[in-house]
C-alpha cells in the first residue's frame, strides 16, 4: 500500500478513481492538460499542440468530456472559451457514472468474455 508521503515523492501519482473511470488516452491527455492548468484559456489549435493531437481529435474528445459534466466549458463570446475541471466530489461523482460507466461495463464484458475462451 502507498503511503501518503510516498505519493507526494511520485511525480505521476493518479488516484484510482481516475484510473479505473475508463477513459480512453486521448480524455485522460486532456483532463490531465486542464487539471495541470486551474483554467485553461488556450485556443484549440494551442491545445492541440501542447497535447500533441489534432484540433479535431481535440474537439472530439472535449465535446465528450462536457457532455459527460468531467471538463466545464465557460463560453466567451468574442474570446477563446475556457475549460477546467469540476470540483474534486463533483468529478469522481461524475467519473462513476454516465457514458463512462456503461463504457467500463462493455470493456469488462468484452475482457471477461475473451478470458473464458
Amino acid at each position: 500500500m502507498t503511503t501518503e508521503t510516498e505519493k507526494v515523492k511520485n511525480l505521476l501519482f493518479v488516484r484510482s478513481v481516475i484510473d479505473d473511470a475508463g477513459l480512453t488516452p486521448n480524455e485522460f491527455r486532456l483532463m490531465c492538460h486542464f487539471a495541470r492548468r486551474g483554467t485553461c484559456y488556450s485556443s484549440l489549435a494551442t491545445i492541440a499542440y501542447v497535447t500533441e493531437m489534432s484540433v479535431r481529435t481535440v474537439q472530439k474528445t472535449l465535446k465528450f468530456l462536457v457532455e459527460e459534466g468531467l471538463v466545464l466549458k465557460e463560453p466567451h463570446p468574442g474570446r477563446q472559451d475556457t475549460y477546467r475541471l469540476p470540483e474534486p466530489a463533483i468529478l469522481t461523482e461524475r467519473l462513476q457514472s454516465g457514458k463512462l460507466k456503461e463504457r467500463k461495463a462493455e470493456s469488462r464484458k468484452k475482457f471477461e468474455e475473451k478470458k473464458s475462451k
